[in-house]
């Protein structure tokens, strides 16, 4: 039977019940207290209550997460840089401490720094750690607490277009290389990702387009523009010492020197 009691402002649940260790747990409003003793006790009642670990740091959750599902992921980059965000604010705290107070936090700290869109993307993954510590790694987890907490509205869908005489002030600040990857972005509409992971085995120079075997979109052939056949070929020429791939960044330095040439904004 669950009791729950009023101390110092908080909301004090207790559970016993035999066959089960005590469960202690306190919250800050009482229907959150509520809702969490009546799930325990209808867990126990079906005999699928599974205390949470007290040991279990949030940090080796995000870590085993880093190294065994990330790598099989396309973005896997991109997932990684937003773990690191993650992990410089929940790695030390235990599975138990994970509640919704703790994931409000981080949305309050974060939003000052980043969008509304680039938050969800980052909380859409602690997310995911949690359910797949659930469901694969037989982790017993509370509630989710990103569900629990209010997020703002992301940003409308950007439809911008170069204006007159932007191309050329992006080429003007740009290296060679780079040249030519914004070239062929404006050309193809392709994203960071597939330009990067462009091999010489997917350009057909004969008709005229690329394969694109890892796209979003339904359609993996992009039909290619002289302009494009052209910055595909001195780069082909540049990258002569590779065997395979036409372009020598990874997304992570990419990132690097494209913020460092381009620090006046449009």
């Amino acid at each position: 039977m669950a009791s729950i009691l009023r101390k110092n402002g908080r909301y004090h649940v207790q559970i016993r019940k035999n066959g089960y260790p005590s469960v202690t747990k306190t919250f800050i409003h009482l229907k959150t207290a509520k809702k969490r003793a009546s799930g325990v006790e209808t867990d126990m009642e079906r005999q699928r209550y599974c205390p949470i670990p007290e040991t279990i740091l949030l940090g080796g959750l995000l870590y085993r997460y880093e190294t065994e599902i990330l790598p099989s992921h396309q973005s896997h980059q991109v997932e990684g840089y937003r773990l690191k965000q993650l992990s410089q604010h929940f790695s030390s705290l235990k599975l138990t401490e994970l509640t919704s107070q703790e994931v409000a936090k981080y949305r309050d700290i974060r939003l000052k720094t980043i969008s509304p869109a680039s938050l969800k993307r980052e909380l859409t993954i602690l997310s995911r750690v949690l359910t797949v510590a659930s469901s694969d790694w037989g982790i017993s987890v509370p509630d989710n607490p990103v569900k629990m907490i209010t997020l703002p509205k992301a940003d409308k869908a950007r439809a911008r277009r170069l204006e007159a005489g932007e191309e050329q002030r992006l080429l003007v600040g740009a290296n060679d290389q780079l040249q030519r990857i914004m070239t062929l972005t404006l050309e193809t509409g392709m994203r960071r990702g597939e330009i990067l992971n462009v091999k010489k085995s997917h350009i057909d120079l004969t008709i005229k387009t690329l394969f694109l075997p890892c796209t979003k979109t339904n359609d993996p052939r992009t039909p290619l523009s002289s302009a494009a056949i052209a910055s595909l070929r001195e780069q082909m020429r540049a990258s002569q010492r590779h065997s395979t791939s036409v372009i020598e960044l990874t997304e992570t330095p990419l990132f690097t020197y494209t913020q460092e040439v381009y620090r006046e904004p449009f």
